[in-house]
């Protein structure tokens, strides 16, 4: 199955997003910007299964799926890049990690309606559930907008890949049914216990800045 997404950043996050990024409020305006002009280029979708098909999850309701952005933020990323403007493409990297968490939780939203169930986990592929899985999970959805390489990357880069655990009882709500903050890859979660000033700097910041 594939459904749109439409995933926004409101005016309360802009606060959070400062302070998870190391942004002064001054850099605000232009970061505000720089989302303004992006946000058309978002095509953020989810293709996903409710079928439980995946003999390695043991879960006796789950769900999986891909959640990407597309790649038109991946281009205008290489747009500022290729111009050599470092601290907007950094910019366009931390504003597309705020939109994949915003979308992981429409995503859910959508899982719920269709399974007619409660989310009890969400997982990150890599964490609970390994990687090898990717491969497996590629074939059974055949995502037409998802490329896998044949270094088990996914295209375009801002797209993840979940598993859903699903129960009949609803239980505590989507910021608090991820897995341990401690061992989660996930270093743009809105709801994240750790320290920012701990965190390693995203995917797209080490490509930019080459650490």
């Amino acid at each position: 199955m594939k459904c749109k997404l439409k995933p926004r950043l409101a005016a309360a996050d802009w606060k959070n997003f400062c302070d998870r990024f190391h942004f002064s409020s001054v850099e605000l305006p232009v970061i505000q910007a720089i989302y303004k002009a992006l946000l058309p280029l978002v095509d953020a979708c989810a293709y996903y299964s409710l079928d439980q098909d995946i003999a390695e999850i043991s879960a006796p309701h789950y769900a999986y799926g891909f959640v990407t952005l597309g790649n038109g933020i991946d281009e205008f990323s290489e747009l500022y890049l290729k111009h050599e403007q470092l601290q907007e493409a950094y910019i366009v990297d931390c504003i597309s990690l705020e939109l994949l968490s915003k979308a992981y939780e429409e995503f859910a939203h959508i899982v719920e309606q269709d399974s007619a169930l409660h989310l009890s986990q969400l997982s990150f592929l890599g964490d609970t559930y390994s990687l090898a899985l990717l491969p497996q999970i590629y074939q059974k959805l055949m995502p037409d907008s998802i490329t896998l390489t044949e270094g088990s990357m996914l295209k375009p880069l801002k797209t993840a890949t979940l598993i859903l655990l699903l129960d009949t009882k609803k239980h505590a709500p989507l910021a608090h049914l991820c897995n341990s903050c401690d061992t989660c890859k996930n270093y743009s979660c809105p709801t994240r216990k750790s320290s920012s000033s701990s965190l390693p700097r995203t995917y797209g910041a080490m490509q930019i800045f080459h650490n």
